[in-house]
């Protein structure tokens, strides 16, 4: 079963990678319970509904200007991006606990996060600096 979600790849550099496409309908779910979970433990707003996306990506299999794009802001910078007053989110970006740039750091090298508010909510992590993932509601 596991050997059908197997891909093999030739780098640049020409070495060989292996690429595991598993099932991405149970992945989603699992992205999008997480996603909903940042949102209500940083901001305090349970999030029912369903998101106008969900993606997971291997960070190695993206571009540099896509790299720079997932792990900047995409110009949601300044005031007008700031979370609201009193939320947990708000206190991370006043006193930097935790915080690498946008990122809060549950543990380096294994697993960040960053949430942002601004036109929607967007959930992005980082899973043992491998797989990147997105969740964005409208």
């Amino acid at each position: 079963m596991i050997d059908k979600s197997r891909t093999e790849y030739t780098t640049h550099a020409g070495e060989t990678r292996l690429l595991w496409r598993p099932d991405m309908s149970r992945i989603d779910r699992v992205i999008l319970k997480n996603a909903r979970g940042h949102a209500y433990f940083e901001y305090g707003e349970p999030i029912l509904d369903e998101p106008a996306h969900v993606w997971a990506r291997p960070l190695e299999s993206m571009s540099v200007s896509e790299r720079d794009s997932f792990e900047g802001s995409d110009g949601l910078g300044g005031l007008s991006a700031w979370p609201e007053v009193g939320s947990r989110m708000m206190t991370r970006v006043v006193t930097g606990e935790d915080m690498l740039g946008d990122w809060v750091v549950v543990q380096d090298g294994a697993y960040r996060y960053a949430v942002q508010q601004h036109g929607g909510l967007r959930v992005r992590s980082v899973w043992a600096e491998y797989l990147a993932t997105e969740v964005q509601w409208d």
